[in-house]
């Protein structure tokens, strides 16, 4: 248990710093910035208890608000999607799936894995520029924000899983 702990803090940290070094610095067309971060909790077992998964998004987004000084913001969106995660997870497993699932496309095949990745995603993104924008005024530029990244977030996540989890 202790091993898995640290492999997914190393897993965590590896991913912030990704985050925090390399792509908070582009912003494809000028518009967002590709987030990695969800993958923290998007790859989170199916045993995993909430309080365990709230406590990793609250603590991944803590770190990288603190790097990218976003106050709170990611933070909030992170402890919202690792608050759904395990109930999503469940609704979108298969049928006869392990009590200890691990999110992969090899577990879940490729299309329930992609569809659950996507809804996180999503929902990640939306509260992220909500809470960002924080302003109806400039309810397109916050769109084309939110659209961009989340069309960049999504390809990097679908190539680190297939790098991390690849097909036999």
């Amino acid at each position: 248990m202790i091993v898995t702990e640290l492999k997914r803090l190393a897993w965590a940290l590896l991913l912030l710093v990704v985050q925090v070094f390399v792509l908070d610095h582009v912003h494809p067309w000028g518009y967002g910035a590709p987030l990695v971060c969800p993958l923290v909790i998007i790859a989170l077992p199916l045993g995993t208890s909430r309080t365990e998964a709230l406590l990793w998004g609250f603590g991944v987004g803590f770190i990288a608000d603190i790097f990218a000084g976003t106050s709170g913001i990611s933070s909030a969106a992170l402890t919202f999607i690792a608050f759904l995660q395990p109930p999503l997870l469940k609704l979108m497993a298969p049928r006869d799936f392990e009590e200890e699932l691990h999110p992969s496309f090899s577990a879940m095949g490729r299309w329930n894995h992609f569809r659950f990745i996507a809804l996180l995603l999503l929902i990640h993104h939306l509260v992220y520029f909500a809470l960002e924008g924080f302003s109806y005024f400039l309810i397109v530029d916050i769109a084309i924000s939110m659209g961009v990244s989340y069309a960049a977030s999504l390809l990097l996540i679908l190539l680190v899983e297939y790098i991390r989890n690849p097909q036999k």
